[in-house]
């Protein structure tokens, strides 16, 4: 449940509420792991790291501190009690501060001046699986299916006068440095020396 941007003196999130941000971008929510967490599109950018020690509220004190609670005592605070006048706010630059009056006295240290993230756009659904069509069963007898075609014979190049390997990989392959491709492939030891005649067999 979402409860605006903020909490005034006296007002608190359980379990499973948050703060969202006026731009929609950011929310704070106390989970039920009982980790307040602040995140930008469901991405975390901060937290208390009390996930696991059963907090059931965090409260803005009227004595000014910000405080997180579990049913019998208080595990975090954002050390202000004393503070006058107190509301915390989640801006629409990522920071969640505790205000005094118009002075900041805490705050998570997360603002940034980047755009917000894009909303995500929601997943689309699943088309259902196309049910394959039923004919009756021919009387005939099935055809044998076809033989597999016979594999293709290898691309072969025989060497010209001033060719290298790089060159002829550049050609076949748009890229020189697949040189050792044709060497392995045509059994060529040494890539630098092949010679006029020579049968190269080019792999796929």
């Amino acid at each position: 449940m979402h409860v605006g941007d903020s909490l005034a003196e006296g007002q608190k999130l359980s379990k499973g509420e948050s703060l969202t941000s006026k731009n929609g971008a950011y929310t704070l929510t106390l989970q039920d792991d009982g980790n307040l967490v602040l995140a930008a599109r469901g991405e975390a950018v901060w937290a208390t790291a009390t996930n696991g020690q059963d907090v059931v509220r965090a409260e803005v004190q009227k004595d000014g501190n910000f405080v997180l609670y579990t049913a019998d005592k208080p595990i975090w605070h954002s050390d202000t009690k004393g503070k006058k006048n107190v509301k915390l706010v989640l801006q629409d630059d990522r920071n969640l501060v505790l205000y005094s009056g118009d002075d900041a006295v805490w705050s998570s240290k997360t603002d940034t001046t980047d755009a917000p993230p894009p909303e995500k756009a929601p997943e689309p659904a699943a088309a259902p699986a196309a049910q394959p069509e039923v004919t009756p069963a021919a009387a005939e007898t099935p055809t044998p299916p076809p033989p597999p075609p016979a594999p293709a014979a290898p691309r072969t190049y025989t060497v010209a006068s001033g060719d290298t390997l790089w060159a002829i990989a550049e050609r076949f392959y748009g890229d020189g440095s697949k040189y050792q491709r044709i060497a392995d492939a045509s059994g060529v030891a040494n890539p630098d020396l092949i010679h006029p005649g020579q049968v190269l067999t080019i792999p796929d």
